[in-house]
Formats: structure tokens, sequence, C-alpha cells
């Protein structure tokens, strides 16, 4: 229906954000209407009472406080849905490690702020309704009968930091290990299967993490819980009249740790159900492209996008998507060639070529200062052993001399946490630099490749969509091309592949002085990048292995192509 509304209403419109917006509000309304089914579950496993029996479930369905919990739980699966959609972004950090984790938290830290606030709200309004509804520790006691003045109830307080502690610790997880940014969505996988496959899994996390924030909670309790108890008493005390009997701890309570438990699994459930389907019905790919009467120039201004990293990253994922499996949209774009900015396939080409360019002068500024090497000149008349489907290559090389070198510019300044950095985050994270590298573990740490900037891997995502889409289009120019718009720009796409292949394998043999083959966490997606430029190299090598010989290609990139040939790169 959002399809179909948004193709009636701007039909004519080739903004490719423009219809991109629309489509990704009209998901999140949908997204807001399919929370209810998930509140009314998780309101029934609350009011489930097993000692009962089959006839619990069956009150469960039709009890008042299942309807009261389903509210309050819909409540918080929009607040999620809301602080997911305001706080939702594409770029992401390649490290795992404990330093990055902190330059995420620290990346925005109003949004972080934000996320955090929220969820510590959310966990207060869960804890009311399960005291409300199930029982719980009262705030007060009366030691000395009704009359008396009352006591702070240690129950009531550690149940209330235990609250805090479970935001907290949820929105933290959520920033760290970037659960806010866009995954990598199946293509055309359907919500169902999706949803399937994922519900099993929010349980068990729901359970596991409500687990591991008790265990640790208990142990810290235990050590400065008194203390924080007295502290909050004495405080009280100088605003009224309260006791200070002795009182037994809530840690060594069994009905309080299972009621804090089942409050909490159920609360870090709602989160997980509310997740679980921003990402998948927000982030579910369209042929939002198709929308538009003119689809190529569509296609190309989602890719020309720089404004919202978002649409520009859905543009990439339908240009693969009609690349790989539309043969019609292939042929539209290889024969679109009446443009007065130039051919369809050289502007979609060009923003390609940019994506990868973008990564390969990255790694470039990332490099150690080398010595330049005088490159040994290449006669004429060397031979080029290189072969493909049986004929000699001898016309892959081209008969002039190669051009002198440039020297090269002087390596720009490495900074340690990228150029995202700004702010307070560029503050305190140069303020820990600044102390760390004076010590010999410091300089061995921060000046070490794995502590480089890694964002050339931002856009991981979008620059493989790249790469697939380019070589995809140029794979099927062999039959698909009418006009021969691709063969002028073979050269060109190889030589933008070997460059970036050049710089990842140099990445990724880069060691920390030992000359050991670097597998670090920091060096597996430049490792995975290898792979992907690979592939495709290899993918072109195997569809013009029979056209090879007619190929006029620059000596670099024939003794490069020579490799792939051989089966031996």
């Amino acid at each position: 229906m959002a399809y179909q509304n948004a193709r009636n209403q701007a039909v004519s419109s080739a903004d490719f954000a423009k219809l991109a917006h629309g489509i990704l509000q009209q998901r999140f309304v949908r997204a807001c209407v399919y929370e209810v089914p998930f509140a009314y579950v998780v309101a029934v496993v609350a009011n489930l009472n097993l000692r009962r029996g089959v006839f619990s479930l069956a009150y469960a369905l039709v009890s008042p406080r299942t309807l009261a919990y389903t509210i309050f739980a819909y409540i918080a699966g929009i607040a999620c849905l809301a602080i997911h959609a305001h706080t939702f972004h594409v770029t992401r950090a390649a490290h795992t490690s404990h330093f990055p984790r902190l330059q995420r938290l620290l990346r925005r830290p109003q949004a972080t702020v934000t996320v955090v606030t929220t969820y510590v709200v959310l966990s207060w309004l869960m804890l009311m309704v399960h005291v409300r509804m199930f029982g719980g520790a009262r705030a007060w006691l009366y030691p000395e009968g009704a009359y008396g003045p009352p006591q702070l109830n240690p129950a009531w307080l550690a149940s209330w930091l235990f609250a805090t502690c479970v935001g907290v610790a949820y929105g933290v997880t959520l920033v760290t290990d970037e659960r806010l940014q866009l995954a990598f969505p199946m293509l055309e996988q359907s919500r169902i299967h999706a949803l399937k496959d994922r519900l099993p899994m929010s349980f068990s996390r729901a359970f596991g993490f409500a687990t591991s924030v008790l265990c640790k909670f208990w142990l810290a309790y235990f050590v400065v819980g008194w203390g924080v108890y007295r502290s909050v008493c004495g405080v009280l005390a100088r605003i009224f009249s309260t006791s200070a009997y002795n009182v037994a701890s809530p840690l060594f309570s069994a009905s309080m740790l299972a009621f804090w438990l089942h409050t909490f699994v159920l609360v870090v459930l709602t989160w997980e159900f509310a997740h679980q389907l921003f990402e998948i019905i927000v982030t579910e790919p369209t042929r939002i492209n198709e929308l538009s009467v003119d689809r190529n120039l569509c296609l190309l201004s989602g890719l020309r996008h720089t404004e919202s990293p978002l649409i520009q990253h859905l543009a990439f994922q339908e240009l693969y998507r009609a690349a790989a499996f539309s043969m019609e949209q292939r042929v539209e774009i290889l024969t679109d060639i009446d443009r007065t900015s130039g051919t369809m396939w050289t502007q979609i080409s060009a923003e390609c070529i940019a994506v990868i360019s973008a990564a390969t002068g990255q790694l470039k500024a990332q490099a150690p200062a080398e010595k330049p090497k005088p490159a040994a000149p290449i006669k004429k008349g060397d031979a080029v052993d290189v072969r493909a489907g049986g004929a000699p290559m001898a016309d892959i090389l081209q008969g002039r001399k190669p051009a002198v070198p440039a020297p090269p510019p002087a390596p720009a300044p490495v900074d340690l946490f990228g150029v995202e950095a700004q702010g307070l985050e560029k503050y305190v994270l140069t303020t820990l630099r600044d102390m760390l590298v004076r010590s010999p573990l410091g300089q061995r740490i921060l000046r070490s490749h794995r502590a480089q900037s890694t964002s050339v891997f931002a856009n991981f995502q979008q620059q493989v969509w790249a790469i697939r889409s380019l070589i995809r289009l140029v794979e099927c120019s062999i039959t698909e091309d009418k006009y021969g718009v691709v063969q002028t720009d073979i050269a060109r796409v190889l030589e933008t592949l070997f460059a970036y292949l050049i710089e990842l394998e140099r990445s990724a043999m880069q060691s920390d002085g030992s000359g050991a083959y670097n597998v670090q966490t920091a060096n597996r997606q430049t490792i995975a990048m290898v792979q992907v430029v690979r592939n495709a190299l290899y993918v072109f090598t195997t569809s013009f292995y029979e056209y090879l010989e007619a190929l006029k290609l620059p000596p670099q990139q024939a003794k490069q192509l020579q490799a792939f040939a051989n089966f031996s790169a």
C-alpha cells in the first residue's frame, strides 16, 4: 500500500531522496502498527501463571491486566522505534576493541545521552507497571507501627537502582555494538522469514542480557550497596524524620531476585522486539527508482545524494539489485545514451569509481612514508607472456614509453581518530592520546597499524555494492551493450580496482615490525575487501577470457591482469 501510494503521488518525480523519505515515513507508521501484536505477546507472557495450568493461558489472553500491560508495553515500543528513527545512521567503525567502543560513545555525545536517558526512563516506567500489577517492594517501611516515622525500604531503592543500571547498560550497548547503525538485510528477503529467524534470538538475547546485568549489579551492590543506602537515608533524615532500624538486604531475598529477573527480562524483550521490527521493516529493500517515470535519472540522483548517507546507501543498494538481478534495467542503463551530461553508464560508473577512489585515497594517506623507487622501463619489444583462450596477447601492451612518475606528495598527517571526531570527542580522545603516547606502551599501541583510523570502511557495504555493480555491468556488456559505451571505460575500471587492490594488500600485509601476517580485528574488513576486489577481477577475467587479446591496456595493468588470467593472483 505504501509503495502504491508513493507511486501515485510522485510518479513524475526524479528526486530519489524525496521518494525515499516518503517511503521511510510510511514504513515507520507500519512499524508502529505492527508493534501492537508484539506488545500483546509480551503482556500475555507477563500475566502467564504456570501454576494454574492451561486455564492460566486462557485467562492471560483476556485479562484486564493483559490489556493494561499491552498499553504500557506499546508505549515503550513506540518510544524505542522513535529513538531508533531519530538516531539511525549508516556509518560504522570497524574496530571492536575497548578504545574504539569508547570512541563510539563520544562520537555523537548528544545522541548517546538521548539514547541512554530514553531507556532509563522506559526502564523506570515498566518497573512502576510491574510493581502496580504484580506487587513489589514498597518505598517506605514502618518498623515502629503505623504511627512511627517511616524508613526507606532498601529493596525499593535497590529495585530502582537496578532499573537504572539496566537502562544505562542497554543504551550503552546499543551505541557501542553499533546496533543503531544500518544492518545489511538480505536483498528481497520477506519480513515474515526475517522475523521468524529473529524472534528466538530476541528471547535468548533478552534473557542473557538481563541475567548478565543482574549478576554484575549483585556483585557491585554487595560491595557498595550498604554505603549507598545509608547515604540516601542520611540525606532524607535532613529533610524529614525517618527511622534507622536494621533491615534485611534485598540481595539475599530469592523472591526479590526472581522479581527483578522476571521484570527486566520482559522489559528487555519489549525493547528487542521494537529493535528487530524497526530493523526489518524500516530497512526493507524497496525499488524506489521504479516509482519514477525516468528511473535511471532517479537512481543517479540517489547515487549523487550526499546530504543523507542513508539515501545514498539505498541508492547503491538499488543499483546492485538492478545490476545483479534485472536484465531489463541493465539494458536500459547501457542503452540510455541520449543525455546531455553523457551516457547513463558513464555517469553511474563515475559515481561507483568515485566511491572506490575515495577509499583508495584514504588508504594511501594512512600508508607510511616510503622512498620512491624508480620504475624499470618497459621496452616495446619486451615479452609479456599473457595468454587467454589459447591465443597470445601481444596486443595487450600499448606501444608507448611509460610516463615518468611524478614525485609523491608530502604525506598528510594521520589523524588517529578520523575525520568524524569533532567537539567533545576530539578533545577527550586527543587528551588521552597525548597522555598515553609518552609511555613506551602507548607508543606501541597508538602508533601501530591496528590503532589507525578505519574510517575508510565506514561505508563498507556501499563499497561492496559499487564494486560488484560495476563489474556486473561490465560483465553483461558483452551481450547487452548495443552501442559499445562500456568498452571504452574498461581500462579505467580496471585501473581503479587494481589501485584499490594494491592499497588493500599493502594495508593487510602491514605488520607491527615482526613481519608476520597481521590478521587482527583491525584488518578483518581489509582482508574481506581484498577478497571482494579479487573476486570482481576474476569475474571480469573469466567473462572476457576469450576477448582479452582485443583489449588495449597500459603495461602495468597488463601485468596485473596476467596473474588473474593465469588464475594465480
